[in-house]
């Protein structure tokens, strides 16, 4: 994935920075660019008029590259990249402006735009063989599948020895409406040595070095949702087991492999961000006035005492600015910044003073000959960097780092960086909090201290009564997650920015965790403190052979259509709350209205809220445990598509085609003309039937018919 997406980056760069052909006559390469043009044409059923033509070269140590360009305002765009050695096609874009009105519900469904992405793929035919369909989700959400992308997704991986090879892979998007295949990318290598998996270490021993490697741990972990049904917006702290030290065994030698871009991120986690809105010059003289803010001269003094360095007379203050913590604090935050320029020199210093505690929050220097170190050997070792930043730390937080507990980073050691970075989080109860923390950063070569972050939310912990043990943690995180074999492209500590490593290791890795475990419950949480429910398709038990079976399936598949205990319940009378929810996802399908508690009412209120806000329902309508006739039900979906004041306009519609047109109400005429005409409701027989209440499965019939209006 990561030269996937370095592929990419290189790929909008070289469009990004287009110009006409040119003639390419030395270009080293086997497949000159007519070749490459025969070539794409060829195999893409590329137009040969109507088009504007590009092209470019580009080659590194590793690849040959031909990227072209047809351009059109009215066709669209088509860019092809071609391997100048082997003519294969490495990746296709498509787009083409269409203004044509669509469905949420696409035209086409997944398995028809698989075969054609199938189909595509002969393109590269011998690679094809060699993959298998990773089941993506189309978006990253709680209900990924039904989202508003305008394509489906298919990710092929390599399969080596029957290993999945991540770092190799095709992708396609093929366009739902149209079944346009918009985008292909082909990553692969070659010249892989590749491990033979007979040598591979055992699954529980792979298990047993994983745990040994303090991979997870229990930690208090923010979040800012109510989690405890207390109506508080402010942030709270939960107790969670965390991967911290999320590194895959090698399967072979049975070792851990340290990477520098792997695993999780340890600093101020599930922390908010300090900035929020900068203050108008009126609103900051009025905060200045109040005195639980310190002065901004005041806050520039304090900076001036706690920073590890003096601030220069060569030194400007170029910017100061006093912003709010978050909407629903009372905290503010002094940053300033001073700048100063030597000859082609650009000094830059920046701090940040806690308005309201007088702390230092962050600072940072950079000079200009930091990077200049070349062929020099580091003066400092890493211990005398670290007695550097603890030395300092004591001086200015004694309390706060009396606390605190050294986090040591393997990687680090061999970052070519000219300075050494040490992080502290702080621990309570003998648990670490690591929205508590300290960041500090010093010179390899001068020891000055260069950077500084201290990330600090005062909030109340929870006691650590009842919690798992760490034991059960890792029953749950194996029993619900892929711990399995896989190859991976190895890149050392060292060699983080290497571009084409060809050190093929086999390991046992954790592929599809992202998020906590609760330490109370056992069970899967995501950063906010929710549940994470496994994405399936909701099977009702109560729906097979009904008439509207295919309906209901398909609402479910979108997270429109719920139940209770695995039950749909489709002859029975809908209510008006669970009528006003399904609309309201209807709407929205990938918007979930999160409840602010568990309280079920309140999760229906606040389907209520989005419904009347949106004008669909009155507050005087709002009638929850009532039925649904088929009147009400026409005016809440019109009201939804923001035709109301068409629908109102009663005089204009005549009902001939309905037999009990006269049963009718005058208000409701407009509504139920404008969902024939849509062909969302019809009627039954020729007959409306205005006060019959609806069912749960009619409901779900005329859900789908509603979503597949094009608009």
């Amino acid at each position: 994935m990561r030269k996937f997406l370095s592929f990419l980056i290189v790929i909008v760069l070289i469009f990004t920075i287009a110009i006409p052909s040119i003639g390419f006559a030395q270009t080293n390469s086997k497949i000159e660019l007519k070749q490459a043009i025969e070539i794409a044409k060829e195999k893409l059923n590329i137009p040969s008029s109507g088009y504007n033509f590009n092209s470019n070269y580009y080659e590194n140590d590793s690849n040959k590259t031909w990227y072209l360009t047809w351009s059109s305002s009215t066709n669209g765009n088509i860019n092809v990249s071609v391997d100048a050695d082997t003519g294969e096609i490495i990746s296709y874009n498509f787009y083409k402006p269409d203004n044509t009105p669509v469905s949420i519900i696409p035209k086409h469904t997944r398995e028809e735009a698989k075969e054609v992405a199938v189909n595509f793929l002969n393109i590269v035919p011998e690679k094809f063989k060699e993959t298998k369909e990773q089941e993506t989700d189309d978006y990253a959400g709680l209900n990924p599948k039904i989202a508003y992308s305008a394509a489906y997704s298919f990710n092929f991986i390599r399969i080596v020895n029957g290993i999945p090879f991540q770092d190799n892979q095709i992708t396609v998007e093929v366009n739902k409406n149209t079944l346009d295949i918009q985008s292909y990318y082909l990553t692969w290598g070659s010249d892989y040595n590749f491990p033979d998996p007979k040598s591979a270490i055992s699954k529980d021993k792979a298990i047993q070095i994983y745990k040994d490697n303090n991979s997870l741990r229990l930690q208090y972990n923010l979040v800012y949702t109510d989690v405890y049904d207390n109506n508080e917006s402010e942030p709270q702290a939960i107790l969670v087991y965390s991967l911290v030290n999320n590194q895959p065994v090698d399967a072979i030698n049975g070792k851990i492999l340290h990477q520098g871009y792997y695993g999780p991120y340890m600093g101020g986690m599930g922390a908010k961000s300090d900035s929020s809105q900068a203050l108008s010059p009126e609103e900051q003289k009025a905060v200045d006035d109040i005195s639980k803010y310190i002065s901004k001269d005041k806050a520039i003094e304090l900076a001036n005492e706690k920073l590890p360095f003096t601030i220069g007379s060569q030194y400007s203050l170029t910017s100061s600015a006093l912003y709010k913590n978050n909407s629903n604090s009372n905290s503010a935050t002094w940053n300033f910044s001073w700048t100063c320029t030597e000859g082609n020199n650009y000094n830059y210093i920046s701090a940040a003073i806690d308005a309201t505690t007088g702390e230092l929050k962050t600072f940072y220097r950079n000079d200009s000959n930091e990077n200049n170190v070349q062929g020099k050997s580091p003066k400092y070792t890493k211990d005398q960097l670290k007695s550097i930043a603890e030395n300092y730390l004591n001086e200015i937080q004694p309390e706060k780092f009396k606390q605190m507990e050294y986090q040591d980073n393997p990687a680090s050691e061999d970052d070519n960086s000219p300075y050494t970075t040490f992080n502290y989080i702080y621990k309570a109860n003998g648990i670490p909090c690591p929205f508590n923390s300290i960041n500090i950063g010093v010179n390899k070569y001068t020891g000055d201290i260069i950077t500084y972050n201290l990330s600090w939310t005062d909030v109340k912990l929870p006691d650590n009564k009842n919690v798992i043990s760490l034991d059960d943690a890792y029953k749950t995180l194996f029993n619900n997650s892929d711990f399995q074999l896989s190859y991976i492209i190895y890149y050392a500590p060292d060699k983080v920015y290497q571009s084409n490593s060809k050190d093929i290791r086999l390991v046992y890795q954790l592929t599809n965790f992202n998020g906590l475990i609760d330490a109370n419950s056992g069970t899967y949480i995501d950063y906010s403190g929710k549940p994470i429910l496994k994405n399936e398709n909701k099977q009702f038990t109560d729906i097979v052979g009904n008439w509207a079976e295919k309906d209901i399936l398909l609402l479910a598949e979108y997270g429109i259509a719920d139940g209770k205990n695995g039950k749909y319940m489709p002859n029975n009378y809908i209510l008006q709350k669970d009528f006003i929810k399904m609309l309201v996802k209807s709407l929205q399908p990938n918007n979930v209205i999160i409840p602010l508690t568990s309280n079920e009412d309140e999760n229906y209120d606040n389907y209520y809220n989005v419904a009347i806000n949106s004008k669909i329902i009155t507050e005087n309508e709002k009638k929850p445990d009532s039925k649904v006739t088929r009147q009400d039900a026409a005016k809440f979906i019109v009201r939804s598509l923001n035709l109301k004041y068409i629908a109102d306009l009663n005089n204009i519609y005549t009902l001939d085609y309905y037999k009990d047109a006269d049963k009718i109400e005058d208000s409701s005429k407009g509504y139920v003309a404008i969902l024939y005409g849509l062909n969302i409701m019809t009627g039954i027989n020729g007959y409306f039937n205005p006060d019959e209440n609806l069912t749960r499965a009619q409901v779900a019939s005329i859900l789908v018919r509603y979503l597949r209006v094009e608009k």
